[in-house]
């Protein structure tokens, strides 16, 4: 899929997707997403929250499943495993994910969020994909 045929998809099956994320690049086999700041983001400490980091990862590797599986937007998360590494700054986080394997049943990718120049959590995602 083109990144004007993801959003299309999003768009017709998940409005409000907008909201959250914005695709800002698609390569061959990875795409980068934003997710902007939001006060709403911010937990105890001043740092954004882990549910919105692994929301942001797994949001990430499904645009990713859905460019290169098809147009399934029913493909569902099978497991989402998440390293945090350093306290995100209350500031836009970006995502880039990469394809490491799309088989016939799922797809599997990695994902990097970073805030400024810090790496702040590494994910690992697998989506399972619906049966043809």
């Amino acid at each position: 899929m083109t990144l004007a045929e993801l959003e299309s998809l999003m768009d017709q099956h998940f409005p409000s997707w907008r909201v959250f994320s914005t695709i800002t690049a698609l390569g061959d086999n990875d795409i980068t997403t934003t997710m902007p700041f939001r006060k709403d983001l911010v937990r105890a400490g001043g740092t954004i929250s882990g549910p919105a980091l692994m929301a942001l990862a797994d949001t990430t590797a499904y645009f990713l499943t859905l460019v290169h599986a098809g147009p399934v937007p029913s493909a569902a998360t099978a497991n989402l495993d998440i390293h945090f590494l350093v306290r995100p700054k209350p500031a836009e986080i970006v995502a880039t994910g990469t394809l490491l394997r799309l088989g016939r049943r799922l797809a599997v990718s990695a994902v990097d969020l970073h805030s400024g120049d810090d790496l702040v959590a590494h994910a690992t995602v697998t989506y399972a994909l619906p049966s043809s």
